[in-house]
């Protein structure tokens, strides 16, 4: 893949700023905590449509979809992106609800770009690590 540019940088610092903006690091915290409940049946229980817990994870799979659709058509360097987020782990942990939505609501297309980046991630993370190298300052 293409070395990160600044127009990368620029684009994960506007991304940085929406999740930012919309709630994304309390949603993040939440999901880490013991509150979220894992399997889409109990989830649903506990945090039905409209609620609190509903939404957050609406959010999370939201903001991670529209990572995986700039992802999918070659808008976002790869390098950085996984250097930056570790979006397997996120779709581990909130796969139940994904798919649970997914399948509930009848279109199989629902989250599919967040699934994609997710498997993405897991197959860079399999591959040995770059070493690091010393940055050029590039042009505006």
């Amino acid at each position: 893949m293409a070395k990160a540019t600044y127009q990368d940088a620029m684009l994960m610092l506007q991304l940085v700023q929406w999740g930012a903006a919309s709630g994304y690091a309390e949603a993040a915290n939440w999901l880490w905590s013991d509150q979220f409940v894992p399997d889409y049946a109990e989830f649903v229980k506990k945090y039905p449509i409209g609620s609190d817990g509903n939404l957050s994870a609406s959010k999370i799979c939201g903001y991670f979809e529209t990572l995986g659709t700039l992802y999918k058509h070659g808008l976002f360097n790869e390098d950085l992106l996984f250097d930056w987020l570790a979006v397997s782990m996120v779709w581990e942990r909130i796969k139940g609800f994904a798919l649970g939505v997914r399948q509930e609501s009848g279109n199989a297309r629902l989250y599919e770009n967040f699934e994609g980046l997710a498997k993405a991630n897991a197959a860079y993370d399999a591959k040995p690590p770059k070493q690091p190298t010393k940055a050029k300052r590039q042009k505006r």
